[in-house]
């Protein structure tokens, strides 16, 4: 169980399962049905397994590293070259609605191939994005404009991470593989080299023009190893995992730019009154896969580069995604 102040308790998903099986004779935890110690055993076991996946930020290099990162980040505010917050002004809303369209990532807008009405997003966010190392590289803009009610999230509500961990798909021969999908990864380095800001490798950053409508966590959820095991779960669902963050989680302020790694905590909150929301978000090159049916075309002919990023279709929801022979 976990309880917060403002929110009444909930029974962990997974220990909600597990209880339910208990009384279901078809289910394999029937068998355990009286066998308190067993089961008090099993929980502690998988507390531990999932506490042991969950890496806090702000941990000191190891002493005999050679490398000259002094703190590392999971989720921080942008700092640009005057070493201030990177605070930025949205543009006139136009009811955009964009999700992963593929672009040039550039410091200069006729390079990005993006369409003229993305202007003021590439002035006022995108170009301030933009490191060298991705320079050139395809990037994945989402924009979201439109109108929340009361006591609704714009974006997809509950505790998760932007990568989806570990999925199904079959290969262009219709046969079926475990990947991994990565989603822009994501590498930080906090005051380098006696720079008193942050630099980043990869990774997302976002934004909203409302206030507290989206939380993030500065901790990361460890990437599964070769056996494929993961504890996040479809989607990219963490849900399971809320009451064992070690840090808690901060509310994101209006206009000011957040970069996050796709195995960042976060969630998209329900807002205390309604209003028009503006929310961005630049994902950049390191995409394992690109949702066909999920994904917006860049229509002046951009699309994810194959070296990367394989083009997927099917409904990642419905079922198993297939991928485009190239």
């Amino acid at each position: 169980m976990s309880e917060n102040k403002d929110e009444i308790c909930r029974l962990n998903p997974v220990a909600r399962a597990i209880l339910q099986g208990l009384y279901d004779e078809d289910s394999p935890f029937h068998k355990l049905l009286g066998l308190h110690y067993v089961l008090k055993a099993i929980w502690s076991n998988l507390v531990e397994y999932w506490k042991s996946k969950i890496i806090q930020a702000n941990n000191k290099c190891p002493e005999d590293s050679e490398c000259c990162i002094e703190l590392y980040v999971s989720c921080t505010k942008v700092i640009n070259y005057q070493d201030k917050e990177l605070v930025i002004q949205f543009p006139k809303p136009s009811n955009i609605n964009i999700n992963m369209m593929p672009f040039v990532m550039a410091k200069e807008f006729k390079e990005t191939k993006l369409p003229k009405k993305f202007k003021g997003y590439f002035d006022e966010i995108i170009k301030h994005c933009i490191v060298n190392k991705e320079m050139g590289e395809i990037g994945y803009l989402t924009i979201h404009e439109s109108y929340v009610d009361k006591g609704t999230s714009q974006r997809r509500p509950g505790l998760h991470t932007e990568s989806p961990g570990v999925v199904l798909m079959k290969d262009a021969k219709g046969c079926l593989i475990q990947r991994y999908i990565a989603w822009g990864l994501g590498l930080s380095y906090h005051r380098f080299e006696g720079l008193d800001r942050d630099l980043f490798e990869g990774g997302i950053y976002m934004a909203s023009n409302v206030a507290n409508s989206c939380k993030v966590w500065n901790c990361e959820i460890v990437r599964p190893g070769v056996d494929c095991l993961d504890i996040v779960g479809k989607h990219g669902d963490i849900e399971h995992l809320r009451e064992f963050l070690p840090v808690e989680g901060e509310m994101m302020e209006a206009n000011t730019v957040y970069w996050i790694t796709d195995r960042t905590p976060h969630e998209s909150l329900p807002l205390t009154q309604g209003t028009y929301r503006q929310y961005f978000r630049l994902v950049t090159s390191l995409v394992s896969v690109w949702y066909q049916d999920h994904s917006t075309e860049n229509p002046n002919g951009v699309v994810p580069n194959p070296k990367l990023t394989k083009i997927v279709k099917g409904s990642k929801f419905d079922g198993i995604c297939s991928v485009v022979d190239p």
